[in-house]
């Protein structure tokens, strides 16, 4: 089941990394949302060892793609002139929601780093079957 959950953890890993090293992207909170977080606990461990860092997962964060829509809109019919959406967001949403946030794990973090370059090397792996196969 580990390899299931880091497998649909691996895009976020690779996509963040480009961000982090090749566009000096920089964090200071990541925020789970979606369906991965809907058992408490396992999703959100999962993503702190992937990207080393904490994860804070609020209640209705496991609606995902609806709950964003509502947020979304709720932003759009309340929020105030040139108020930017992190913003309206801080102060209206997440002040207000009970959170949960874990921390890296270190095994974690090295299982998910050896995992990591063996998915990577199997990207090639994909990749000739495909070519194989088309």
């Amino acid at each position: 089941m580990r390899t299931h959950l880091y497998t649909s953890l691996s895009a976020v890993k690779l996509g963040l990394d480009i961000l982090l090293k090749e566009e000096n992207v920089k964090f200071d909170k990541l925020l789970g949302h979606g369906g991965l977080f809907k058992t408490e606990v396992v999703g959100q461990k999962y993503l702190a060892a992937a990207v080393n860092a904490p994860v804070t997962v609020m209640k209705p964060a496991s609606e995902g793609g609806a709950w964003g829509m509502a947020l979304l809109a709720s932003y759009m019919v309340n929020k105030e002139e040139g108020e930017a959406l992190e913003t309206f967001l801080d102060k209206n949403i997440f002040a207000l929601m009970d959170s949960v946030t874990i921390e890296p794990d270190s095994e974690d973090v090295e299982g998910f780093r050896e995992f990591i370059k063996r998915y990577v090397k199997g990207i090639d792996i994909e990749s000739l079957a495909v070519d194989k196969i088309c």
